[in-house]
């Protein structure tokens, strides 16, 4: 039975991190890439624990092989894990972590020695430990103390989600996707305004206009004033997070590596989740197989090795595991190795709002939590039912990126918008889930809740007022609002209002009905409400009216 032991544990040992991983990228093991990793990891740790299970209890040489390989295991599993060998390497250079990591191999090496007579018990019971917590999900939900504290504020950003009245039911999965998103909203309590739109079509300019809370048209171009100088995608003032600081919440920030809310002058708990810019890649796409194409097979596998080896942590043991698993899936497709399509922010999307809604549960009341996912923005990579369809191709800006225009551009339209609202149904899906569980939690029943889209869809002929006509403004501009807040009534609300008003309205209050109506533009004056649009010179915008819609008629 010690034998057996020694034998699975290291498989056991070194394959919990690499399960870890998966669950971090949203990968599917049983893809060819998932194979290939799994099956270099399962060698590697077979090969251990054969040493370990021949050279145990013969003699004192073999106990000392035995330690050996055992304290290999257990050195590969805090690379895998937590990046052990980098992590010294960073502070004491590659030499002086050689030089560690070596000593403590002989440091294990003598105590496992010593130990001998248990370490199967020992090597099994952590087996069993680490595979159980990389598994199991915990889920902690607890009762609420007898003094609470403030009640919380849930903010989500749905990155590209159009608003209720932009979803035109006559496209493919449309009138499907308005339905479930409204049954999700209504459920749950929400007060839906279904013809918000945003006065920014860029997302750098639309959030932190919104969580400053300015609807006004003091914008210098296409740009925010509210980022640091030189970095348009890193935020110095957000007085949305300062608003909550004076009511007694502390900030809980959950991002991706493409916009930094983290830098601002307000103290917040700052927690990135790995992420991927996919813009490079697309242009490569365009340049070498034409103006769009689905990833090829094998590119798409090799794709998810680099994802796991360089999303998810920096190791040692995974970059060796990584080359060798590149190397098994026997791919020509060499131009394409230096980027990888799989978009952390999409296909990791249900991971990442299943750790946000840990940690909501987990903190409680007295804590406001932020959240800007990239979902259901491009590219479309889940189906109705959340599962991965494969298919990396950007959307955005038919006739000024993709060149189509009249019957091709309308067919484009249609076939883009039944991938997008698939994924938006995939979107409800989880919003549906993640409520349930936080609202199941009587801490959260005052709890405020926002939920809003940065922009809409962007499945138009172009962002450029030169571009745009009634329907593209429509597609750009629309997005989502949803608010859950005690005094707030349930409903839907149909007044043509932008996301930065309406988060105004909610958070400061004691705002005008619309806003400044000075309203400049290529077409003449208008007092409806106004976006700002991009024109052909990039260094300046039009400010254009947004009038009235409703998408389905």
């Amino acid at each position: 039975m010690k034998r057996i032991v020694l034998l699975l544990s290291p498989l056991v040992i070194l394959l919990s991190p690499i399960i870890d991983a998966f669950q971090g990228v949203y990968i599917d093991p049983r893809s060819d890439a998932g194979y290939a990793v799994i099956a270099c990891v399962a060698v590697i740790g077979l090969a251990l624990g054969m040493i370990a299970t021949v050279c145990y209890k013969r003699g004192a040489v073999g106990n000392v092989v035995t330690a050996g390989t055992l304290a290999v295991t257990l050195f590969l599993f805090g690379d895998l894990s937590y990046g052990v060998f980098w992590r010294l390497a960073d502070h004491i250079g590659m030499g002086g972590a050689a030089a560690l990591a070596f000593a403590g191999l002989v440091v294990l090496i003598l105590i496992l020695f010593k130990l001998m007579a248990a370490v199967p018990r020992m090597m099994a019971a952590f087996a069993v430990a680490l595979l159980g917590s990389t598994v199991l999900d915990r889920g902690l939900i607890t009762e609420a103390s007898a003094e609470e504290p403030a009640p919380a504020v849930i903010y989500i950003v749905t990155d590209e989600m159009i608003g209720i009245s932009g979803i035109d039911t006559r496209l493919p999965h449309g009138a499907e996707a308005k339905a479930a998103l409204s049954r999700v909203f209504q459920k749950h309590g929400f007060r839906l305004h279904s013809k918000a739109f945003s006065r920014h079509i860029l997302t750098q300019v639309s959030v932190p206009a919104a969580l400053n809370m300015d609807y006004s048209y003091n914008f210098p171009g296409d740009r925010s004033r509210y980022a640091y100088p030189g970095e348009v995608t890193k935020f110095k003032e957000l007085l949305l997070f300062n608003l909550w600081h004076r009511q007694g919440l502390s900030v809980n920030v959950f991002q991706s590596a493409h916009l930094d809310y983290c830098k601002t002058e307000a103290l917040v708990d700052c927690h990135t989740f790995a992420s991927f810019d996919g813009s490079r890649f697309i242009q490569r796409q365009r340049i070498e197989g034409g103006p769009y194409r689905d990833v090829p097979p094998a590119s798409a596998s090799l794709a998810d090795v680099k994802a796991l080896v360089e999303g998810n942590r920096q190791s040692l043991a995974m970059a060796a595991v990584g080359f060798v698993a590149s190397n098994l899936l026997e791919t020509k497709e060499t131009a394409l190795q230096e980027w990888h399509p799989r978009s952390y922010d999409q296909l990791a999307f249900p991971y990442w709002l299943g750790q946000f809604q840990n940690m909501i549960l987990d903190k409680g009341r007295g804590n406001a939590f932020f959240a800007h996912f990239l979902f259901p923005h491009s590219p479309s990579v889940y189906n109705k039912d959340c599962k991965p369809t494969n298919r990396w191709v950007e959307r955005s800006y038919l006739t000024e990126v993709r060149g189509l225009a009249g019957q091709e551009l309308d067919e484009a339209r249609v076939k883009e918008y039944g991938f997008y609202f698939a994924q938006t149904l995939c979107l409800a899906k989880q919003l549906d889930k993640f409520f349930n569980a936080v609202l199941s939690d009587k801490r959260f029943q005052d709890a405020t809740i926002v939920v809003h889209g940065d922009h809409g869809s962007r499945i138009s002929a172009g962002r450029n007022v030169e571009t745009m006509s009634p329907r593209d403004y429509v597609d750009n501009y629309s997005a989502l609002y949803a608010v859950r807040k005690p005094g707030v009534a349930t409903g839907t609300d149909y007044k043509l209002r932008s996301v930065q008003w309406l988060n105004a309205s909610l958070f400061r209050g004691n705002v005008s009905e619309v806003a400044p109506t000075v309203v400049g533009s290529m077409q003449g004056k208008s007092d409806d409400p106004a976006v700002y649009a991009p024109i052909t010179d990039p260094d300046h915008v039009a400010i254009m009216p947004m009038h009235d819609f409703d998408a389905s008629h």
